[in-house]
């Protein structure tokens, strides 16, 4: 999805002929609400002409999609009357697309007298940055036994649709007036609207203009219309009754199968991040490590970053990495600040020498993100912030910070645990994994399962539908024992230095400093600075030359005086030694394994990720939640949910093309690519 400003909304409090002084927009002249109580007109407009709550009753996930999230209304009415249902559905996906999204402070204003305050106020606490894309809000309701997920997609509705991946039970077709706002209502893209469309599913709108009537028809929707709410003479409701629905694509959005049970292979940030997210979609997960503990590799270093990035394009990795530091940032923060997980959560300064000021001030106005998100400091106010002479200006993250990775994996897993949906198995190696030869069925006895997890003695550890590989560089081996060919996964050597608090020269960092190397000030007021990079490194053992290598990082981010090759080895300096996963274009892979046997010969393309075959099926697959290198950190929260998409069939938390670029089959659609650049065509 290409990138585009994000616009703030401009709200009035009222305008002409608007005597009941309703919020209004300047920019389209109308009303954003036209009843004195916007939730009614949400119950009688959207909730009611979709069935709702009805349809959602009995259900274990139930998605709407919105055209308008405005200010919140039909969202905070849809989720106060799914608290209310006491036959609600387990999960509710709320999808909405806005192009001028309202500021916080905007936000907390209107809804000052609102109907749910402690609703508008949760809404407000989880408020994302106004950054182009896709905003995942999640409201867990454990005395309830459920939870509310707002998916916020912020830019132009032609742009944001496409990018979605999603089947989707209710439309709430709304936006301003289609002659004050034509493109919100545009027959092109509404007449796609079936692409998202679920068996059954409805839409409504207060709207019934005839444009908006035959793209509802071109899509497949039976469409009529109904009495209308609220001084309006009629409104349109639609049914979803296409002609013919075409297959799902292999790599493409599936359902999810009727056994729900995981084998999780690691117990790293990866696998704890996996059972995190299967977990809370009601899959049952059994994980596997070799060590008695889980974080035993190079998810055990004393702590470590996470943050976005930044590009003057604002392409596919700038898009990803501020979609995964965002997750994070929602998820640990809280229990950062709570004192559960040690870590900071307060901003990160990420140094570039290589850009002045105002090209710095230009690129800012070139993205326009909001300042919350990403500021630009000059050298003298960077080195003040972060409390050490640093050699340039630096970028301040505001969604960016440092924690303990072994506490938030432990912190994960308990929540899966929580569940009752975990079991642990410590110390148990997987050396082999093992396909079922036979097609199985739902009716099958319980302890047959398309996929085994075997020890070094063909001993079975587990046995289940599902199995996740998110074992780092184990992943290779398990694969070499299906026969099935190798990832691009390599082995990246790291040693990091912990530098004791009173270090001669030290000047810890206030907040986390990153660029050539960083440092961050541990919880105990020792610095951790880092880290080497070596490829085909195979030694464990900590090396004097890899701390210097260390301490000259820190030195030239102002954290060691500058003579640091001229003095002794500091007493009391530690360190440790891991090894990253990475992969060739330093993106993670997330989602089901290519089947490298699978047919075809009927395709006459493969250029895109979704249409390579899979080694799944209604019964279960085998997937990937591996490569994350060094980010491990602060890629963990959205791998979880982007994996529980691809086994659960829950929206995508990323556009599609991220999506794509994260899908183990893209190094398939490469190597197809390449063959087809150098086969001669027919002519």
């Amino acid at each position: 999805m290409p990138s585009r400003k994000i616009s703030p909304a401009e709200l009035a409090d009222g305008a002409s002929g608007n005597t009941a002084g309703l919020p209004y927009s300047p920019l389209y002249d109308d009303v954003y609400h036209t009843a004195s109580d916007p939730w009614a007109q949400a119950q009688g407009v959207f909730m009611a002409l979709n069935g709702l709550p009805g349809r959602w009753q009995g259900r274990d996930r139930f998605v709407i999609l919105e055209t308008g999230f405005g200010l919140g209304n039909n969202f905070l009415a849809t989720w106060a009357a799914w608290r209310a249902d006491p036959h609600r559905c387990a999960h509710l996906f709320f999808i909405s697309i806005e192009k001028h999204p309202v500021r916080r402070d905007d936000l907390a204003r209107i809804h000052t007298a609102s109907a749910e305050p402690a609703l508008a106020e949760r809404l407000l606490q989880a408020w994302p940055p106004l950054t182009p894309g896709l905003h995942t809000l999640d409201f867990d309701e454990p005395e309830l036994a459920g939870r509310v997920t707002l998916l916020l997609g912020l830019g132009d509705v032609a742009e944001v649709l496409p990018s979605l991946v999603a089947s989707v039970d209710a439309f709430y077709l709304d936006g301003f007036a289609p002659a004050k706002n034509p493109a919100m209502w545009d027959e092109r893209w509404l007449s796609r609207l079936g692409r998202w469309a679920a068996p059954g599913a409805t839409a409504a709108t207060w709207s019934v203009a005839r444009g908006v009537r035959d793209g509802l028809a071109q899509a497949g929707f039976s469409v009529e219309r109904v009495e209308g709410f609220g001084g309006k003479r009629d409104m349109t409701v639609a049914r979803y009754a296409p002609r013919f629905t075409s297959a799902p694509l292999p790599g493409g959005l599936q359902p999810a199968p009727h056994r729900r049970h995981a084998i999780v292979i690691g117990a790293g940030l990866a696998g704890c991040a996996a059972a995190w997210a299967l977990t809370r979609e009601g899959w049952h997960v059994t994980v596997l490590d070799r060590h008695d503990a889980p974080a035993g590799e190079a998810s055990g270093n004393p702590g470590g970053l996470y943050h976005g990035i930044v590009h003057g394009d604002d392409g596919i990795h700038a898009r990803v990495h501020r979609a995964a530091a965002l997750a994070t940032h929602a998820l640990a923060a809280p229990w950062i600040h709570e004192e559960r997980l040690p870590g900071q959560a307060d901003g990160l300064l990420r140094l570039d020498a290589k850009i002045a000021d105002d090209a710095a001030a230009a690129l800012l106005e070139k993205l326009d993100w909001p300042s919350e998100f990403l500021r630009w400091l000059p050298q003298a106010q960077a080195s003040q912030t972060a409390g050490a002479p640093l050699p340039s200006g630096a970028w301040l993250f505001g969604q960016g910070g440092w924690l303990h990775p072994a506490g938030y994996a432990a912190l994960m897993l308990g929540a899966a645990r929580r569940t009752g949906r975990l079991t642990w198995q410590g110390g148990a190696q997987a050396h082999a994994l093992k396909r079922a030869q036979r097609p199985l069925t739902v009716s099958d006895e319980t302890d047959a399962h398309h996929w085994q997890v075997l020890g070094s003695r063909g001993d079975v550890l587990a046995a289940a539908d599902s199995v996740v590989l998110a074992c780092a560089m184990g992943v290779n081996p398990l694969l070499e024992s299906l026969k099935l060919p190798p990832l691009p996964l390599s082995a990246v050597r790291g040693q990091l230095s912990v530098l004791p608090a009173d270090c001669p020269g030290l000047r810890s960092p206030n907040i986390p400093v990153a660029g050539g190397g960083y440092a961050l000030r541990l919880s105990g007021g020792q610095v951790l600075c880092g880290a080497t990079t070596q490829h085909h490194d195979p030694s464990p053992e900590l090396r004097e030359s890899d701390h210097r290598h260390n301490l000259r990082q820190a030195a030239r981010l102002g954290v060691l005086p500058p003579s640091v090759d001229d003095v002794p080895m500091p007493d009391g300096i530690t360190g440790r030694v891991g090894w990253r996963a990475t992969t060739p274009d330093r993106l993670p892979l997330i989602g089901a394994i290519p089947d490298p046997a699978a047919d075809t010969s009927t395709l006459s393309r493969l250029d895109q990720p979704r249409l390579v075959p899979r080694l799944r099926d209604s019964q279960g697959g085998l997937y990937i939640l591996g490569g994350l290198g060094s980010r491990g950190i602060g890629w963990a929260a959205l791998a979880g949910q982007l994996l529980a998409h691809w086994m659960e069939g829950t929206p995508c938390p990323v556009e599609a093309d991220l999506r794509d670029a994260l899908d183990p089959a893209r190094f398939a659609v490469r190597r197809w690519r390449e063959r087809m650049d150098t086969t001669p065509s027919d002519r």
